[in-house]
């Protein structure tokens, strides 16, 4: 929840999306503007200077990345949030240069992400988390590497529901990232470690909580893309990884888990000589000509998994189904 109802001005020409993101900002104790154009955000900053922007990147007939700096000129204290379908870090490299203090990519999946990125532009002074987040940001923007969201993505619930999914995650070190995709009826696990010494590593953990998104979209239009296999879903996020030109000095791994069957898939790869990458291990990511095999084992209900990782973390975690329905 905001504190003081925080004038936001949304700048959105997708409807159905801006009136979800408004009844969202209202919940949370907000009030809101909205705009369906550059021009008309433009007007409405100026006339009413809202204390936060959240700006869409493709706006029918302009883009958003000059409105940023149109924003930024006008009113160089406004924070901005960016807001769009594009993942590339080219894009959020752009935007980040532009002006604007996060970056959020869609479909939301977690609008818990979204109050948060805002509370950090409100309250810049209070979490220590978003003065590192900051740093980060204009570390990486120099070098043309972005990284938004970048503590605030790292952060994992310790328990959460997916679907009909309950699942519950125990970390011991920041640099250990888990995501979660629903398939159905089936889960999409992403285990990922990360070498604390390594400065391209906040980069790999942005790149690595954005990447299931578009084979998600791909999905839930033919059920048929590489989600279903883990192996193939390695393939890619190693190309957006050789694509971003990113040294990779990360474990990964993903693990399919059925609803109703008994085995689980799994395709991992990363640093050689690690022993939690002992088994399907394809070796290092990042690299051209990496072909991942897929490995199925037996799974115990429910499913249970205790990494220890290389740099001393470790994470546990466990998934439920209800198979009730």
């Amino acid at each position: 929840m905001f504190h003081g109802s925080p004038l936001i001005l949304v700048i959105e020409d997708d409807a159905v999306f801006r009136q979800l993101m408004l009844a969202y900002l209202e919940l949370w104790g907000a009030r809101v503007l909205e705009a369906d154009s550059a021009a008309e955000g433009l007007n409405q900053a100026i006339s009413y200077q809202p204390d936060v922007v959240i700006t869409d990147l493709l706006l029918a007939n302009d883009s958003g990345i000059p409105l940023i700096g149109q924003l930024k000129r006008q009113l160089p204290s406004l924070p901005i949030i960016a807001i769009s379908s594009q993942k590339k870090l080219s894009v959020v490299a752009q935007a980040l240069r532009a002006g604007a203090e996060d970056y959020l990519i869609k479909p939301i999946r977690q609008w818990r992400a979204v109050e948060e990125a805002i509370i950090g532009c409100l309250e810049p002074d209070l979490p220590q988390l978003c003065q590192e987040l900051n740093e980060h940001v204009s570390y990486f923007s120099q070098h043309d590497i972005a990284a938004s969201r970048l503590c605030q993505s790292w952060q994992q619930l310790p328990e959460r529901n997916v679907g009909k999914w309950q699942l519950s995650c125990r970390q011991s070190s920041p640099w250990l990232l888990t995501d979660y995709i629903e398939l159905e009826q089936d889960m999409l696990l992403l285990l990922a470690e990360f070498n604390p010494l390594d400065k391209n590593s906040p980069a790999l953990m942005t790149l690595l909580a954005l990447v299931l998104h578009e084979p998600l979209r791909q999905y839930q239009n033919s059920p048929e893309a590489l989600l279903n296999n883990p192996a193939k879903t390695l393939e890619y996020i190693n190309q957006l990884l050789l694509n971003a030109g990113l040294a990779c000095h990360v474990n990964l791994a993903l693990f399919r888990l059925q609803a109703r069957g008994s085995e689980v898939q799994l395709a991992n790869g990363g640093m050689q000589g690690n022993e939690w990458l002992s088994q399907c291990n394809v070796g290092t990511l990042g690299i051209k000509n990496v072909t991942a095999s897929p490995l199925s084992y037996p799974c115990a209900r429910p499913f249970a998994l205790r990494v220890q990782g290389g740099f001393g973390g470790e994470i546990q975690v466990t998934a439920r189904h209800n198979c009730a329905n």
